[in-house]
């Protein structure tokens, strides 16, 4: 019992290190199952490929249209016709069979447009996936480390059990012994029951982060497996060095998904408003046409084919001020787009600078916490040894130990929201998502330094 009892609160004084166990998660594996698994992401992949397939239809306006038809039809004529015609039949059958073709040569470059429109439209379905992934990954780490909290504080509850399991068995053996009072056992066995309480408390905190969890990876949140965030470690050297604001803000300036969107629905604004202004060009295009006519039979033979080949030229002249309105709406667009480029720069900026002052206050308190937490434990122990031997009393001995728990578990509080301030960080800067193998440099704030 000694011996579990001081691991216990070596682990807790300094968050040591934890191997993964089997089942166990970190946050690196996380955000790729999220990635890989999450219905949002896989929804946003359809939503790139129905893109690809505007693109394609836009571009099929580069080539001739065909078409081919067939007719036949029945007329009775009337006793008027008959008499006054040569039909000797009172009906007459009319068969008709044909080809056409229009290849439009000029439409004011409206085609060359639409095109860069669509593939404008591809690409922002691209950012808009990036920054879909960008949200979840924040929400991930999010819940990740909500359970990693409720972890660390389970572990603190039971290394407060362990201490008044022990304190109570002593004191068992003092009342036995003639040496120790009721009140005393009383008074340690409510404690223990309440270190274990606060057990079960986290131990469902854990649970309801685990839950949340599975269903940000695509997992059945309804199933017995859940993902089990790894016990959080010891903070990183890069974790404790002050951000760097200026490069942040640099690259989120170029880099976020949400700004980059803006500046390509500007630019779809100025593709929209060049195919608007095609509206007021003629339109030239090449006409041509094979077919076949008979009357009384189907059958047609090579006196009954005819063809045409013309060149025809179309000038709209009025279409009620439409045209005009378009292109003006256009314009409007890539202005509202502008505007919105600039307030969420400011918003960014803003984000980063307010991120980077809740990490640099979560680095002094987890500082100011892990000295406190020495001193702290250093004065329980003594307090532990004085009322072993009778001198003090327990009310100081549960207030040193009152002090020690609550000192881990905000020093616990200050590492995971250290921790989560730099991934919120991450998300505002837009780090947080970095494809692998683009051979782009990307900023690592965790670690300030910029990744090739």
């Amino acid at each position: 019992m000694k011996y579990r009892y001081q691991i216990m609160i070596c682990l807790l004084c300094v968050f040591l290190s934890r191997p993964a166990q089997a089942g166990q998660m970190t946050l690196d594996l996380a955000f790729e199952k999220a990635r890989a698994d999450n219905p949002s992401v896989k929804a946003m992949v359809q939503r790139i490929n129905q893109a690809s397939k505007r693109i394609t239809r836009a571009r099929a306006d580069y080539y001739p249209f065909l078409s081919l038809g067939a007719s036949m039809s029945r007329k009775q004529l009337s006793d008027n016709e008959i008499a006054s015609g040569p039909a000797t039949n009172s009906s007459q059958e009319y068969y008709d069979g044909s080809m056409t073709a229009k290849w439009v040569l000029f439409s004011g470059f409206s085609t060359k447009y639409a095109v860069q429109a669509a593939e404008l439209e591809q690409n922002l379905a691209e950012a808009d996936k990036i920054d879909v992934v960008r949200k979840l990954l924040a929400s991930v780490a999010a819940s990740f480390h909500t359970g990693q909290l409720a972890l660390a504080n389970r572990a603190i509850a039971e290394s407060d059990e362990i201490f008044y399991a022990k304190q109570l068995a002593d004191a068992r053996i003092k009342k036995k012994a003639g040496k120790g009072s009721v009140s005393d056992v009383l008074n340690l066995n409510t404690r223990m029951n309440q270190a274990r309480i606060e057990m079960e408390k986290f131990t469902s905190q854990f649970d309801v982060a685990r839950a949340a969890l599975a269903a940000l990876l695509g997992e059945d949140a309804a199933g017995e497996a859940l993902p089990e965030p790894v016990f959080p470690t010891v903070e990183t050297k890069g974790e404790m060095e002050p951000p760097q604001v200026k490069p942040m803000v640099t690259y989120a300036l170029d880099n976020r998904p949400d700004l980059h969107k803006l500046k390509l629905a500007s630019r779809i604004a100025l593709a929209n408003i060049e195919t608007a202004k095609a509206k007021f060009f003629p339109e030239i295009s090449l006409n041509g046409s094979v077919g076949a006519d008979r009357i009384g039979s189907g059958r047609f033979e090579g006196d009954d084919i005819e063809n045409s080949l013309g060149l025809f030229l179309s000038y709209p002249l009025f279409r009620g001020g439409g045209d005009r309105a378009a292109v003006q709406e256009s314009r409007y667009a890539d202005a509202q787009a502008q505007m919105d480029i600039k307030n969420l720069e400011n918003t960014v900026t803003s984000e980063i600078r307010q991120d980077c002052f809740t990490v640099a206050g979560a680095q002094k308190q987890l500082r100011l916490y892990r000295e406190n937490g020495r001193l702290v434990k250093e004065n329980r122990d003594l307090v532990e040894i004085e009322y072993k031997y009778g001198k003090t009393s327990l009310v100081t001995l549960n207030e040193a130990q009152n002090n020690l728990t609550q000192t881990q578990q905000k020093t616990a509080l200050s590492l995971i929201s250290l921790r989560q301030a730099w991934y919120e960080l991450k998300a505002s800067s837009g780090a947080i998502y970095e494809p692998v193998n683009d051979g782009i440099a990307h900023f690592d704030p965790v670690h300030n330094e910029i990744r090739e």
